[in-house]
């Protein structure tokens, strides 16, 4: 390539040359013809040669210096572009941080998980930078709907959510438990018994929780197997009310359904499918987590309904 280069370069010269000496001919010849002194005729005939070298390396200068200043603008205007760009991604982490520092979750949290995030490197399965990449989706999803103070939904059977609530709650837990969600059969489950550790975990933090159990369909095992819960409950401190609605006649049966208050600031709200048989319970089709506050007060009223028109255990 260089080899090509001084190769061009030569021939431009020599092209110059060339052009200067067959300038300087016809200007030496039209002299003649003019029948003017040869000392005055070659004079006038190397001026003329001399102009037209000069003319060219004039010309190519100029060429040349306007590419360069072209190009100049070119890269100043990429260099530019990119001195603005890493101005506003500066400009952005300083936000972020800005906004990580006045954030009421912990700073150190938020922070380690940026931080571990990118230990994900190229080395790890793609399998890895997918599932981490719709987590990282689900979670910023779920933490713009609790920033919104709307509600946040998961299909099917949360127990995350559940836990993480109860764990959390510092003021207070009023919850409702219908026979056709909950039975006996749930608190006989790993979820089931992991939640009553995380009430009992609450109870000795001086959590008040209330439980109504809503006998709105016969128990299969009996009223035995519903004692057996009740008494779980109340052991770890729970304040257990039962309502049967068969004595109910005066209550609003059409809201129906299982929700947890915590705090007094978030329903957990389950819903099923129907029910296909007797042997058959349903399914939860849904899980939300209310946080509108409106939503959230109608709840409060509905549990002290509920929790008057309930006996005591």
């Amino acid at each position: 390539m260089r080899a090509d280069g001084a190769g061009r370069r030569l021939s431009e010269v020599v092209r110059k040359v060339v052009i200067a000496l067959v300038t300087g001919g016809v200007a030496f010849a039209l002299t003649n013809l003019a029948d003017k002194d040869p000392i005055l005729s070659i004079t006038l005939s190397v001026l003329v040669g001399g102009s037209a070298l000069v003319v060219q390396f004039l010309v190519e200068f100029e060429s040349r210096l306007r590419e360069v200043q072209v190009g100049q603008v070119d890269q100043a205007k990429q260099i530019r572009a990119c001195v603005d760009e890493r101005f506003r991604a500066i400009s952005e982490a300083t936000e972020l941080f800005g906004a990580i520092e006045e954030s009421a979750v912990q700073t150190e949290l938020l922070s380690q998980l940026v931080r571990h995030s990118t230990r994900i490197g190229t080395e790890s399965p793609g399998l890895a930078h997918r599932l981490a990449q719709r987590e990282l989706e689900r979670m910023s999803e779920f933490l713009k709907e609790l920033g919104d103070n709307t509600e946040a939904i998961y299909d099917g059977e949360d127990r995350d959510w559940l836990l993480s609530l109860t764990y959390s709650a510092d003021g207070g837990i009023d919850a409702t438990s219908l026979t056709t969600v909950d039975g006996g059969g749930m608190w006989s489950t790993d979820l089931g018994q992991r939640y009553l550790d995380a009430q009992r975990d609450a109870v000795q933090r001086g959590v008040k929780i209330r439980r109504i159990f809503i006998q709105d369909r016969p128990e299969p095992g009996g009223q035995a197997a519903l004692d057996k819960i009740y008494r779980q409950h109340a052991d770890i401190g729970v304040e257990v009310r039962v309502l049967d609605l068969s004595n109910a006649t005066d209550l609003r049966r059409t809201s129906l359904f299982d929700f947890v208050l915590f705090d007094g600031v978030i329903s957990y709200e389950v819903t099923t499918s129907s029910w296909i048989d007797e042997n058959t319970p349903p399914i939860v089709v849904n899980t939300r987590l209310v946080l509108r506050p409106s939503r959230v007060e109608e709840r409060g009223e509905r549990f002290r309904e509920l929790w008057d028109a309930a006996q005591p255990r």
